[in-house]
């Protein structure tokens, strides 16, 4: 038998794949593992980074600031990944003189910092790139040059800090950046239908509170253009703790205890865009709603790669 074969003309072509992109049909192609492909190493580069904080509509505070990633090796199950941050500013300005003076040589002594991460991206630990004792000896020295009971309380603080490593790991771990990052984002597994079955995962919505816990899920968006990749993260609190009880940050978590009616209620929200060759995070715009006792706080973070040019 005879059979005829029908080839479409370059406008359907373009047709098809247009109608393709627009439900978002596409991407099922591109994760044959219903995973996001995953390469930290991609994490190289610049981020800017703007956080702002408001209570009943009201803006209190804004804060930017940049990082600073460079991916340095693979060794055993474990990727190291050199991190600093610079140009901390609140509210549009830099910091007072006295306060940015101090705080500058504090950044000059401290970092950078090996950031540690599993196979899976998750950040597990941290290294200084120095001994503790010769961090400890030059912010004691900052004493000679910056004089005052304020300047020396401070770098009294510090230097207590920096004697226990863990506390470098547990301050770097509660940045909401370093959470947007390495968090589970790339582990989520999606189904037929470009969405993520529901999965748990922590954000530091509060710090220097705890992290609240809550229960994620992804949906990849219609693509509109072939050179990028948008995906809308959701998440609601699935924490039983109080915001209250956030604050107790020394007290373990109790998986067995289930939310009630004073849990903390929080509703999160991330777009995300991601380079469409690579799949290596170019820029996220979140934000998050917490209802406090007598008002409801809004909270908003904004990461964007510097890489030339903005993405919007």
């Amino acid at each position: 038998l005879l059979q005829k074969l029908c080839i479409p003309s370059s406008d359907e072509i373009q047709a098809i794949n247009r109608t393709i992109r627009q439900n978002g049909e596409s991407m099922r192609y591109l994760l044959p593992k219903g995973n996001i492909p995953f390469d930290i190493s991609l994490v190289n580069g610049d981020y800017a980074v703007r956080q702002t904080e408001s209570d009943d509509g009201v803006q209190k505070s804004e804060y930017a600031y940049e990082l600073h990633f460079s991916y340095v090796k693979e060794e055993g199950a474990r990727h190291y990944v050199q991190f600093s941050m610079s140009g901390f500013k609140k509210d549009g300005e830099e910091p007072g003189q006295k306060i940015s003076s101090l705080a500058a040589d504090f950044v000059k002594i401290i970092y950078p910092v090996t950031l540690i991460t599993d196979h899976s991206g998750n950040f597990v630990a941290a290294e200084p790139h120095k001994e503790i004792t010769e961090i400890i000896r030059e912010i004691e020295k900052l004493k000679n040059y910056h004089t005052g009971s304020y300047a020396a309380s401070h770098i009294d603080q510090m230097k207590q800090t920096m004697a226990d490593p863990q506390n470098m790991y547990n301050s770097l771990k509660k940045m909401l950046a370093i959470q947007f990052i390495f968090n589970r984002f790339y582990q989520a597994h999606y189904h037929s239908k470009d969405t993520t079955f529901p999965y748990k995962d922590e954000l530091s919505w509060l710090a220097p509170a705890l992290p609240v816990r809550m229960e994620m899920i992804h949906q990849i968006l219609p693509q509109t253009d072939t050179g990028f990749i948008e995906l809308l993260q959701k998440g609601r609190s699935a924490d039983y703790r109080t915001v209250q009880e956030l604050y107790f940050t020394h007290q373990d978590y109790d998986e067995h205890i289930r939310p009630h009616p004073a849990s903390v209620e929080a509703r999160h929200k991330a777009l995300y865009t991601l380079d469409g060759k690579d799949f290596s995070i170019l820029k996220i715009n979140a934000e998050t709603e917490l209802q406090m006792p007598g008002y409801e706080k809004k909270i908003t973070f904004e990461l964007e790669k510097i890489i030339g040019h903005n993405y919007h």
